[in-house]
């Protein structure tokens, strides 16, 4: 399977991106990206396939050093099967992207309460 050069999120979850950045949660689109992956590992998702796929941002931009990537691959071994990290990448984020959308539409984004949640996960 060939590897993605550039990432990308659904329509739905890029137009929800833009929003979190204009809320001025995030300051940059690629730190909510980088977020919403992290919030999706860190919560154990494995998340379905993406609908119509918008590119967003070339991966040697997103993930200079690979950590993204490396982090897929020895996190989530099994469902690379029959997709690659960065597809993954992408339907993680897409998780997580709506996740942090709904929570900032609820009232505001507690992260405190989601970094406790992380930490209550590991223990």
């Amino acid at each position: 399977m060939a590897e993605l050069t550039t990432i990308g999120l659904s329509e739905t979850g890029d137009a929800k991106l833009d929003e979190l950045k204009e809320l001025g949660i995030f300051a940059e689109k690629m730190d909510g990206y980088r977020f919403a992956v992290a919030l999706a590992i860190a919560q154990g998702v494995i998340p379905q396939e993406i609908g119509k796929r918008k590119p967003f941002l070339n991966i040697g931009s997103l993930d200079p050093d690979q950590t993204l990537r490396r982090s897929v691959e020895s996190l989530f071994e099994d469902d690379l099967k029959e997709t690659t990290p960065y597809r993954l990448i992408e339907r993680l984020a897409d998780w997580g992207v709506n996740e942090l959308h709904a929570q900032a539409k609820a009232g505001e984004i507690d992260f405190v309460a989601l970094l406790e949640q992380v930490e209550s996960k590991a223990s």
